[in-house]
């Protein structure tokens, strides 16, 4: 109280800063846009595709509250009853969409498992002959963890998928809000401790030379 009384400016410039302050914090910095669309899976699984092998079987779906969504009312679940013979027997991505030389972007998602064990995310050319331009495995728990893998686009592609496979182990995943966009990591979410992943190659690989792991 002391302190205010010794100011000499006006108590309603004071209350003026108090409330422009309290707007700069409520409208935080404009997130980059997301090139995927419906990552919170607020329209279910409308954009997302999904493939198992025959070796392998799987149901993909959208799950509500019981998942503890991070962003909106839904997640999508996999839900694996067979978990084929190699990591890329269960795949759910989103394709296609363009990518550009020389740009930057980061992809990120946030995931869980009903059990500790490993998946992969990657950024991949849909179609032969399947170059990988970011490929990472991660590691989920039961706990929501959020992974992003930051890559610079190594040539123009019209025709890029963003994934992650899921095989080789029996153990279900929960996937929620997932990002692709221009730029470096940014977080949106308060309180989130990102699990930053680097991509295994500087170089662009085949699936010809990947589809045996």
């Amino acid at each position: 109280m002391n302190t205010i009384k010794r100011t000499s400016m006006p108590i309603c410039l004071l209350v003026l800063i108090g409330l422009f302050g309290c707007a700069t914090l409520a409208y935080a910095a404009k997130p980059p846009e997301n090139i995927l669309k419906n990552g919170d899976f607020d329209l279910n699984l409308e954009g997302w595709h999904h493939w198992t092998h025959a070796d392998a079987a799987a149901l993909f779906q959208p799950e509500g509250k019981k998942a503890e969504p991070i962003v909106g009312k839904k997640v999508a679940y996999v839900k694996i009853g067979k978990q084929g013979n190699a990591v890329w027997h269960i795949q759910f991505y989103q394709q296609p969409f363009t990518l550009e030389k020389g740009t930057t972007y980061t992809y990120s998602l946030w995931a869980k498992s009903e059990k500790p064990r490993t998946a992969v995310m990657r950024i991949l050319h849909q179609g032969d002959p399947w170059n990988e331009y970011a490929r990472q495995t991660i590691n989920l728990s039961e706990t929501w963890k959020e992974f992003f893998i930051t890559f610079k686009m190594t040539n123009d592609d019209v025709s890029s998928r963003a994934g992650i496979i899921l095989g080789a182990q029996k153990v279900d995943v929960w996937l929620d809000h997932i990002r692709l966009y221009e730029g470096e990591y940014v977080a949106d979410i308060d309180g989130a401790e990102p699990q930053a992943v680097e991509p295994s190659d500087k170089l662009t690989t085949t699936w010809a030379a990947l589809k045996n792991l």
